[in-house]
Parts: C-alpha cells; structure tokens; sequence
C-alpha cells in the first residue's frame, strides 16, 4: 500500500529527528568503530528516506537494498523498545511515531527498489 500524502507529512519529521539525532551521536564515536559503521548505514538509509519523502529520486538500485537492511534493523529495534514504556507515555508516542515513519520509508524505498513511482505526496524533482 503506497503511503499517502497525509503519511507522508507525518513521516517526515520523524525521520528527521532520527537524522538529527544520529548526527550528533555519530559526532561521539571514533570513526573506526563498528558502532560508528552502523550509523553511518543508517544515516544514509534515512537520508535515502528523506530524499524520496520530498520528491528526490536518483539513486543506485544497490543503494536500496542497503536502506532496505538498515531500516529492517531499524524496525526491529524500535519494535522491541516500544513495549518497555506505558501506552500514553511521550516515550512510547515517540517509539510509536517513529515506527509508522520507519514502516513508511521501508515501503517507498521497497517500492523504489522494484522500479516502482513516488507516491502522491511526493513531488519528483527528478534529481
């Protein structure tokens, strides 16, 4: 199911908030690490997510399937946090948000992966 625009505007700024936050966490770890490896997978598969999120579309096909792995562990680790804080709790919202965010940029980027178009929402510039 493509997401649609009212997905997509509340997709958004939770992928950004993981961007923003995954830069100044990145900026404390030694660049040789594997933690700091990891990151910077994630960082590109949430960049990767934002671009398709506001209409950007070139990129390479291996590109995706590196998102497509990031965001799964991604999923998976926001999956297994949530249940660890009460329904209600600005925690539990925040987990909450940013799966359906996270489940949003796996289906544009799955899509994207199988030669498939922007959803409406998202305007293509093309780039």
């Amino acid at each position: 199911m493509k997401p649609t625009p009212e997905d997509l505007q509340q997709a958004l700024p939770p992928i950004l908030s993981l961007i923003h936050k995954s830069e100044k966490a990145l900026q404390k770890l030694a660049a040789e690490t594997w933690q700091a490896a990891m990151l910077r997978e994630n960082l590109d598969a949430l960049h990767l997510a934002r671009a398709l999120m506001i209409g950007e579309t070139a990129t390479a096909p291996a590109t995706y399937q590196n998102a497509l792995r990031s965001l799964a562990s991604m999923i998976q680790k926001t999956r297994a946090a949530q249940p660890k804080f009460p329904a209600g709790s600005a925690q539990h919202t925040l987990l909450k948000n940013r799966l359906q965010a996270l489940l949003i940029a796996e289906e544009m980027i799955r899509s994207m992966s199988k030669g498939g178009a922007l959803p409406p929402g998202a305007q293509d510039k093309g780039s």
